[in-house]
């Protein structure tokens, strides 16, 4: 999904945040501050997923998705329906990058 950006009106806010989430969880966001999309979004950690390549799919569906919370569980849910997690759950992951960019505003 592709956003195109007015630099005169939108600002892209980047921010890092860090939470345990039973594993450490480390997420790098940039969100246009005035719709509130991801523009990218990385997450790593001393968690494990599998299949491993599942994380990419979700930062890469993540990317175009307004910062809501159901937008967000919905998508998460879709990406990971098949993969097993250890060491965070998809509420903890949303709540997690809705706190640190509500904290950014």
């Amino acid at each position: 999904m592709n956003h195109k950006l007015n630099s005169s009106t939108d600002e892209i806010i980047t921010l890092s945040a860090t939470k345990k989430l039973g594993k450490i969880v480390k997420i790098k966001i940039s969100y246009n501050q005035e719709s509130q999309l991801i523009q990218t979004i990385k997450i790593t950690g001393d968690f494990f997923i599998h299949p491993e390549e599942v994380i990419e799919q979700l930062e890469q569906r993540l990317c175009g998705i307004k910062l809501i919370k159901k937008k967000l569980e919905n998508e998460m849910k879709l990406v990971l329906k098949d993969s097993k997690i250890f060491g965070f759950d998809i509420d903890s992951l949303v709540e997690m990058i809705l706190k640190a960019c509500e904290n950014k505003k």
